[in-house]
């Protein structure tokens, strides 16, 4: 569904934010031209922020399951709850706005009978989060897909192929918490009351505003932290291993190798590390098997190995924007392969 032009949302009331598809879809699923969308529409009525976030609240309060053996005052009875519970965690300002009870109950009767959110959107309850718990937002990515993802407080994100983040529509006011898997680069916005640390796999990177990559996909026995710029502090959170403590600034990454339990900080070539979020896929040293992996996942293909092949070799080279035919083409010279591209299998003998 498309957006509405800006002037038409100038006029909302936060029940025509909740009763907005292409709002609701926004708060529930977000993606970038959404994003981006609410955003600049934000930054562009400032006096509606108020409005949205109340809305927001009270959608991502909602777990609602369309029934058809609920009456209506069933309906009625979670969307109060709901209402309530977005009350508590919006503040002091909610309870000035006193009509809102009765409108709600309207609105909530008006939306089972027309099935325009409850049917629609396959809400389901569940419990819900503590204010201390806010809820997460997904953002996943399959293989041959990279997006761009902008968080609550304006911190960019670029997710890389076949990584997956979770994120909160709305930051608590002391910390900025995400969690990855995968491989994600970010311009964090600078907030030095709420620090914005990244969780992923065993690591824990703090920052207050940087720009920095962090690595840890499932299949690999390795995660990385990588500054570009700024300050970065890595912590070590498995109880199991050494506990470690590095601060990183400009050019330095800290790998943590899963199987030892060991750590390493050094110096980094830039372009080797962030060069992915120009569209740019680079290898240094790397050995043929770290090599087809990635292809798998920057191109969404599967990669059939029907021949041995030296896996103690090391490989560099760089690529920008190139089809994986011209890809493979320099690796089957290099490694002594051919192929063949049968649409998205691809079998080396």
């Amino acid at each position: 569904m498309s957006h509405k032009n800006y002037n038409t949302y100038r006029e909302y009331t936060a029940i025509d934010f909740v009763e907005d598809e292409y709002f609701v879809r926004w708060v529930k699923s977000p993606d970038e031209q959404s994003e981006q969308f609410w955003k600049m529409w934000v930054a562009k009525h400032p006096e509606k922020r108020e409005e949205m976030m109340l809305a927001k609240s009270i959608l991502l309060n909602l777990g609602y399951k369309y029934d058809p053996e609920l009456s209506e005052d069933n309906y009625v009875d979670m969307f109060e709850g709901t209402l309530k519970r977005s009350r508590a965690r919006s503040g002091d300002w909610f309870n000035t706005i006193s009509f809102l009870p009765v409108v709600l109950k309207v609105a909530a009767v008006v939306a089972v009978v027309s099935g325009l959110i409850f049917s629609a959107y396959n809400f389901q309850l569940e419990s819900k989060p503590t204010l201390n718990e806010p809820v997460l937002l997904t953002k996943e990515n399959p293989r041959g897909q990279k997006t761009i993802t902008w968080l609550d407080d304006g911190t960019k994100v670029h997710l890389n192929a076949g990584s997956t983040i979770r994120y909160p529509g709305h930051f608590l006011d002391s910390v900025r918490i995400v969690y990855v898997e995968g491989e994600a680069y970010f311009e964090v916005t600078k907030d030095p009351q709420r620090p914005f640390i990244v969780k992923t796999g065993n690591l824990r990177a703090t920052v207050l505003g940087t720009m920095f990559n962090v690595r840890a996909y499932p299949d690999e026995n390795k995660i990385s932290v990588a500054v570009e710029e700024g300050v970065v502090r890595v912590e070590n959170e498995d109880i199991s291993g050494p506990s470690f403590n590095h601060v990183l600034t400009q050019n330095q990454m800290t790998s943590y190798d899963l199987p030892s339990k060991k750590s390493h900080k050094r110096v980094i070539d830039p372009d080797d590390v962030f060069a992915w979020t120009e569209g740019v896929i680079s290898f240094k040293k790397a050995n043929i098997e770290e090599i087809l992996k990635t292809l798998e996942r920057w191109y969404g293909v599967n990669i059939v190995l029907n021949r041995e092949l030296n896996m103690d070799r090391d490989f560099t080279f760089k690529y920008q924007n190139k089809p994986l035919e011209e890809i493979l083409k320099g690796l089957g010279f290099a490694f002594g392969f051919q192929y063949e591209i049968n649409d998205k299998k691809i079998t080396l003998y």
